[in-house]
């Protein structure tokens, strides 16, 4: 038996025009039996605002997941990411369209490398591609460059 810690899953959706109260209560109900569930659609906006939380076990959080991913495959139309917690760790969950969902994560994993350029000294080769203009030109189209990064006084 895995132990219990409190739990949440909030943020919001961007869904389709056609969603309907029916579609929400349904997603409520499924998890209303695991966590509180809080699921409000604005209309206007076409969005939907969630906070889902309580005292769950990694199953029950995985569960809650889940349902949140079908639910943003079915009627979301953008990507969103979400952020979930258990346990007092962080993580984000990216939902919706798959095509949408693969451009947040790799805009997150280009996020984090900049995010590791600060960090510390790194030394770039690159390639450099030659444009039109160079066309007739020979030459070297490999350099290297160092970035220094100082250490941000605190």
């Amino acid at each position: 038996m895995h132990p219990s810690f409190r739990a949440f899953l909030s943020g919001a959706l961007a869904v389709q025009d056609d969603l309907d109260a029916e579609q929400i209560d349904r997603v409520s109900r499924h998890l209303g039996g695991i966590a509180t569930v809080y699921l409000a659609h604005d209309a206007v906006a076409h969005s939907v605002a969630m906070r889902i939380s309580g005292i769950m076990s990694p199953d029950d959080m995985r569960i809650v997941e889940k349902r949140i991913e079908k639910f943003a495959e079915e009627y979301c139309s953008a990507g969103a990411i979400l952020l979930s917690e258990w346990n007092g760790l962080s993580r984000w969950l990216v939902v919706g369209m798959n095509w949408q969902v693969q451009c947040l994560l790799k805009f997150a994993a280009v996020e984090e490398q900049f995010a590791r350029l600060a960090q510390k000294d790194i030394d770039f080769l690159v390639r450099l591609e030659p444009n039109e203009s160079t066309q007739g030109r020979r030459g070297n189209l490999v350099t290297s460059f160092s970035v220094t990064a100082d250490e941000p006084s605190r």
